[in-house]
């Protein structure tokens, strides 16, 4: 064989071996992401529960904490936005409150005519954002829908984007920073 088809086999077998790694590790991601998607979609079933018991009229342990504020916008006009926090208590030793720990957000607000709403699902021991839901109505009357699931370190697993998305993954993370500030701001416990 000559010396140039010889280094042409070389440089196809080796790209070949190239490409081979990279769809199996495209592949063992895969599946990992799929795993945590599916352990995030048990955790917020579980916590979609949870609320649906805080909400309760009847419950007298209710954990939540609401706020309400309006604005103008120019061009828009007036705006309401709407926050709730789902929290839970850690107690100590004696059955003392000690922190309140938020495991879910709600928000909801509108832009002129059009009405916004998003979902923060927190691990209530390390705070960290495990999935982030946005839904939006656009104008032609479709919706759009993000959905953003994240590993226990932070990074996103899985991203589904349907239509315009109008938060990415690093904003969501600091957005939930700047809630979760506000709310041990407000909710502020010293005993």
């Amino acid at each position: 064989m000559n010396e140039p088809k010889l280094m042409f086999m070389k440089r196809i077998t080796i790209y070949g071996i190239l490409l081979l790694m990279a769809l199996t590790m495209q592949a063992q991601t895969s599946a990992k992401a799929k795993e945590r998607v599916t352990e995030v979609r048990k955790l917020y079933a579980a916590a979609k529960e949870r609320m649906a018991q805080n909400d309760r009229k009847e419950n007298p342990a209710r954990s939540g904490m609401e706020t309400t504020f309006y604005y103008m916008v120019p061009g828009a006009g007036p705006t309401k936005h709407h926050i709730h926090y789902y929290f839970g208590e850690e107690e100590n030793d004696e059955g003392e409150t000690t922190a309140f720990t938020p495991y879910f957000i709600t928000v909801s607000y509108n832009v002129a005519a059009r009405n916004f709403y998003e979902e923060y699902l927190i691990d209530e021991k390390t705070e960290k954002l495990i999935f982030a839901y946005y839904h939006a109505p656009e104008f032609d009357g479709s919706k759009s829908e993000t959905r953003y699931y994240y590993y226990k370190d932070g990074e996103v697993a899985h991203q589904d984007v349907k239509g315009e998305n109008y938060h990415d993954a690093v904003f969501s993370t600091r957005l939930v920073h700047d809630f979760l500030e506000a709310f041990h701001h407000i909710l502020h416990v010293d005993y």
